[in-house]
């Protein structure tokens, strides 16, 4: 097994093969060269470009984890989270917060689709020319996934969708969506459908979400007014799976979220580390007081903790044996590590944390909504305590 992370450290990883490890020094060489250099002027301009997924297609590291027969690289799920830690790895990077992966999508066509749409979709995907998402959370449907509104009905050879979607990654610059609707009536538990929605299709309507957090990755909007799409767009050509083939993926979400998270820390810590043996006062460097040393310590511990707990369940997801409360588990307590140490390392910035020239503030700003993505810390405890 070959190890991975940030080695400087001392967080040594078995978790992963040598190809996983081959394909982290090509992602991490596809930011250093495509994306670090750009950051600063994309978020000016609000936006990362829809050509940076061409180029990331081009560099290989689009659905790495999609067979080579749809033209993806043959690898597995583990490729999905080596790709958003790398982002995470990287502080300039970490703003465009996981915009770069459309692996989700991906996912939900290889593992529920028809073979018509793995072999029409997922080569575009591959090769970043269609940029698509899952469309799940509504205004009023986040975590409660069965409360959502949105209609689709069957008119002849099409569906009619109706409704509102929030929360969709790369909204901006979006082509396509895949939409969970309502096809049955409501109580269904099999009620739920998923269809393929090109966002120039007539009736899309997408507005960007003005959040807290400014960077060049961003959320967006979408409403549907009587939007008509051929049924062939209905994922797996089937109603009633869409939820599910939906819920199945929030696992995979939870431990990446979990792992990118520890991941960020490592990365607050190294980057902590230097600050505080350059930065001096009282004639010394801080990093020779205890109290830094104690906290860089204690933060230094917590980590591996949170790495621990987070490799194991890469480790159960890869294997199919990761249970639903210990994703939620692993969710909980590594994004919630995350927002301590972040606290801590900007913290010791001093004054210099609290601004935008330092990349800790805005590892700050991620770090307090990786807590509310893919499930909030309470419905994690809420899941983790129904399994008790």
């Amino acid at each position: 097994m070959a190890q991975s992370g940030l080695a400087t450290l001392g967080f040594g990883r078995d978790v992963f093969e040598p190809e996983h490890d081959a394909f982290r020094e090509t992602m991490r060489r596809f930011i250093q060269r495509e994306v670090e250099p750009n950051v600063r002027r994309w978020e000016e301009e609000g936006f990362f470009p829809a050509d940076l997924f061409r180029k990331a297609g081009e560099a290989g590291v689009l659905c790495a984890g999609i067979p080579a027969e749809y033209g993806g690289m043959g690898g597995d799920v583990r490729h999905h989270i080596v790709m958003n830690e790398e982002l995470a790895y990287s502080p300039l990077a970490a703003a465009l917060e996981g915009s770069l992966s459309i692996d989700f999508s991906s996912y939900a066509i290889l593992n529920d689709g028809t073979e018509e749409q793995r072999r029409e979709w997922l080569p575009r995907f591959a090769r970043g020319e269609t940029i698509a998402e899952i469309a799940l959370s509504e205004p009023g449907a986040g975590s409660d996934a069965g409360a959502i509104k949105t209609s689709a009905r069957r008119d002849g050879g099409d569906y009619i969708i109706n409704g509102q979607k929030s929360w969709i990654t790369n909204g901006p610059i979006l082509t396509m969506a895949l939409v969970v609707c309502r096809t049955k009536t409501e109580g269904d538990t099999d009620g739920y459908s998923m269809f393929l929605v090109p966002t120039d299709t007539p009736g899309v309507t997408i507005r960007e979400t003005d959040l807290m957090m400014k960077s060049c990755g961003g959320v967006a909007e979408m409403f549907l007014e009587d939007v008509r799409i051929p049924a062939g767009n209905l994922l797996g050509g089937v109603e009633g799976n869409g939820l599910r083939s939906a819920l199945k993926l929030i696992g995979l979400g939870r431990v990446m979220m979990a792992s990118k998270a520890i991941a960020a820390c490592e990365a607050a810590l190294e980057i902590t580390r230097d600050y505080v043996h350059t930065r001096r006062a009282f004639g010394q460097a801080i990093d020779q007081f205890q109290n830094t040393q104690f906290k860089l310590a204690s933060i230094s511990t917590e980590i591996a903790a949170g790495r621990a707990l987070a490799d194991q369940s890469i480790r159960r997801y890869a294997e199919g044996r990761l249970s639903v409360a210990d994703g939620a588990r692993a969710k909980l307590f590594c994004t919630e590590v995350e927002g301590r140490v972040m606290d801590e390392c900007l913290q010791l910035h001093g004054g210099a944390g609290f601004t935008n020239e330092y990349p800790i503030s805005k590892m700050y700003l991620l770090a307090r909504a990786h807590r509310i993505y893919g499930g909030t810390s309470e419905i994690m405890r809420d899941i983790i305590y129904r399994s008790m």
